[in-house]
């Protein structure tokens, strides 16, 4: 059995204060918009690549997500989604969360996948609503994944819940995600260390032994 590091919707528009959904995030809570752009430069972007090039390097599974609509009007989305985009017109003019298609969903340059890596597209916070991707970690004899990405509080939860509920063992990166609200970011981080998920500093991840979820099991 394996492990999967999951990157988990490190987009262009997740992670730039200048696009809309970041313009909105500024609007909203300027202090903790610019606490959430310096936690991805200083610490969520660094420390996913390096997390990228170990499990590269050991040729382990890559999985990244991306989230949007497969709509042009955002119209698939679920209700929470369409509540964000409605806020986002009112106060700057655009909806926050573009279509899959646009330019802005693809997954930042600095950790951008490699060929035969998967990019799996989702309309949901979490994974299973509707994605095979349960479905594609088991047909790689993958049993335990680690989490990574943002917002830590929506679809990295997502993610680990969902993950955890179909039988995987999750493990969330603390210093590889992030959300606009240190409360929230904190206060997400508690709830699924309590039962869903292992919670790991990436230093403590590429340093552990015997036990670390990087090691191959029988």
């Amino acid at each position: 059995m394996s492990v999967a590091l999951i990157v988990v919707d490190m987009q262009e528009y997740f992670c730039s204060l200048e696009l809309p959904l970041g313009r909105l995030m500024a609007v909203a809570a300027p202090e903790e918009a610019q606490w959430y752009s310096e936690q991805l430069a200083a610490n969520v972007v660094p420390n996913i690549a390096r997390l990228l090039d170990a499990f590269r390097a050991a040729e382990r599974t890559v999985v990244f997500t991306e989230f949007g609509s497969r709509t042009s009007d955002g119209s698939d989305l679920p209700v929470w989604a369409r509540r964000h985009n409605e806020a986002a017109v009112a106060l700057v003019g655009e909806r926050c969360y573009p279509p899959l298609t646009d330019p802005s969903a693809r997954v930042i340059p600095a950790l951008a996948p490699r060929a035969g890596e998967a990019v799996v597209t989702k309309t949901t916070s979490g994974p299973l609503a509707g994605t095979d991707l349960a479905d594609q970690l088991r047909a790689g004899d993958v049993d335990r994944v680690v989490v990574t990405g943002v917002a830590t509080d929506v679809c990295v939860t997502g993610m680990a819940r969902e993950l955890a509920d179909a039988n995987f063992d999750a493990y969330v990166v603390t210093d590889a995600c992030a959300t606009p609200s240190r409360t929230a970011h904190a206060a997400a981080l508690q709830n699924l260390g309590g039962t869903f998920a292992t919670l790991v500093e990436t230093d403590a991840l590429l340093t552990a032994g015997a036990d670390s979820p990087l090691r191959e099991r029988d």
